[in-house]
């Protein structure tokens, strides 16, 4: 990808996450979702008492207090994110734990932001998909972490009910052949084992874990702003929210009620 394609599509993410604060919290405060990644995410990774911990596109801060609490006094967690707006929330998310830190800056730069400094573990929880050069990221991970260390990350694998993906398999036969968009992200979704390979990772470990969500919890992730972008990326915040509103009133005309999310996790040692 061209270097100004990509620098275009951080401005468009950046934009779109420093709109998002307020609504990426209700979500959380609705379904706990983000905490509930990132305690598995960090399972998987093996996190433990004492370590210290990169949390790559750390958001409102919500898996980076859940880190936080994984490695307890003895260790930290480092949140990094792109989004002054988002850092904003997650400072007072974690208001009061000694443990944690804050930095604004570019998940493609973490070898220079976090120069001269030794991590156990560098996890990307629900964001290595919004970033466009994810390569670079993972290597600089590599390059921070103490030999030994891990590297964790995950994304959105589908919604799905009754064993049908929500967008791929639902929508176009709700609507009589019509379509709607599928959620497209800027990261190479497919190519992450092979990214984290070729960084030097071994032991790659993958799987999936899956978080049952109320229809209308569903529908409130897709109308944070920067998740309804990656839908209707043409259309404004008003037209988008208004977009996402007629696809759940199909889904909930055609009964549905529970939506299963599906996310894919890798893991990788250094």
């Amino acid at each position: 990808m061209e270097p100004s394609r990509v620098e275009a599509i951080k401005n468009a993410i950046r934009a779109n996450f420093d709109d998002s604060p307020r609504d990426y919290d209700e979500f959380e405060k609705a379904s706990g979702l983000f905490a509930f990644l990132a305690g598995e995410l960090a399972s998987c990774a093996g996190v433990a008492e004492g370590q210290r911990v990169v949390d790559v596109g750390c958001g409102t801060g919500i898996s980076t207090v859940v880190l936080s609490g994984i490695v307890g006094p003895g260790g930290r967690a480092t949140g990094i994110d792109i989004s002054r707006g988002m850092l904003g929330l997650a400072r007072t998310n974690a208001s009061g734990r000694t443990n944690v830190e804050f930095i604004e800056g570019d998940a493609a730069d973490l070898g220079s932001i976090l120069a001269g400094r030794a991590f156990d573990a560098v996890l990307y929880n629900a964001c290595i998909f919004l970033v466009p050069d994810a390569e670079k990221s993972i290597e600089g991970a590599f390059s921070i972490l103490r030999p030994g260390g891990t590297v964790a990350m995950n994304h959105i694998g589908g919604a799905f009910i009754d064993g049908k993906e929500l967008f791929t398999e639902l929508f176009p036969d709700w609507t009589g052949g019509g379509t709607f968009p599928a959620p497209r992200f800027p990261a190479d979704i497919a190519g992450l084992r092979t990214m984290t390979a070729a960084a030097g990772f071994s032991g790659i470990r993958t799987g999936t874990v899956e978080r049952a969500l109320p229809l209308e919890h569903l529908q409130r992730f897709y109308q944070v702003p920067a998740q309804s972008a990656s839908l209707y990326p043409k259309l404004s915040l008003a037209e988008r929210r208004s977009a996402v509103e007629r696809m759940f009133a199909c889904a909930r005309q055609k009964g549905v009620r529970v939506a299963e999310m599906r996310w894919v996790w890798i893991t990788g040692r250094k």
